[in-house]
């Protein structure tokens, strides 16, 4: 049995040590009366949003559940500008998704430092806005 690979940003695996997931879609609409008296409404864009959040992430990969990227990757991700590539996929069963967006928002706080490891916990969240 394969694990399915749920996030990646820029072509690198982020790792599920108590990751936390929503999304959701926006749709940008404008709505027009004809001459005639209908209204019809015009989609310019849906937007897919997600926010990501972690407990006790460690800053280096190493001590994460998995061996993917932690806190440091993912803080050098917010602080690039520019579009960053999202692929997810939800499920096993379901297809995934791939699309360009930036990050909308980026918080942290340091929980524990530990001395003899070399490595700090924090609670992380990003947010994320299709392109």
């Amino acid at each position: 049995m394969s694990i399915v690979k749920l996030l990646s940003l820029d072509g690198v695996e982020i790792t599920e040590h108590s990751r936390k997931y929503s999304g959701s879609e926006s749709i940008a609409a404008s709505d027009v009366e004809l001459d005639s008296g209908i209204n019809k409404r015009y989609i310019k864009k849906n937007k897919k949003t997600m926010s990501l959040s972690f407990s006790y992430l460690p800053s280096l990969s190493i001590h994460t559940v998995d061996a993917r990227v932690g806190r440091n990757y993912l803080q050098t991700l917010a602080n690039k500008r520019g579009k960053v590539a999202v692929y997810i996929q939800l499920g096993p069963e379901e297809s995934p998704q791939q699309y360009d967006a930036y990050v909308t928002s980026y918080s942290e706080t340091l929980i524990k430092r530990d001395v003899a490891s070399q490595c700090a916990y924090y609670d992380v969240s990003i947010a994320l806005e299709e392109a």
